[in-house]
């Protein structure tokens, strides 16, 4: 099989949240993650990683609106009247780390990334 880059359906089949955001907008995002993915990746991973580029680009970006851009990982607790919410401390952190760790789409992201490059692991022991 080729590598084929994820085609808009794909996209908006994988992440619900934006289903609001323009085809357009959705098609640059995705051509603009291609420069974070190639082809020495492994090819069951080529396509989820650019998406998974392209949706926290989008998130970053603001895109998102309206209850999906309430869908925060880490919510501890949430009141409506007069609102409240609590947010894990270590995803509060990372998120404001910037970078991948920003979004739950970036450190997707990552998985795949370290999934692809994790480079070698040393054991170390007695024989």
């Amino acid at each position: 099989m080729a590598y084929t880059p994820p085609a808009l359906s794909d996209f908006r089949a994988r992440y619900p949240a934006f289903a609001s955001v323009a085809d357009a907008t959705v098609t640059y995002w995705l051509t603009d993650a291609l420069r974070y993915v190639d082809e020495s990746w492994m090819e069951a991973d080529y396509a989820p990683a650019i998406m998974a580029a392209a949706a926290h680009a989008m998130a970053l970006a603001g895109f998102l609106s309206g209850p999906a851009s309430l869908a925060v990982d880490g919510v501890t607790s949430f009141k409506s009247g007069s609102f409240s919410a609590s947010i894990d401390a270590s995803v509060a952190q990372s998120a404001s780390s910037g970078g991948w760790g920003a979004t739950r789409y970036g450190r997707e992201f990552q998985q795949l990334q370290r999934r692809n490059f994790a480079g070698p692991r040393l054991i170390r022991g007695t024989c």
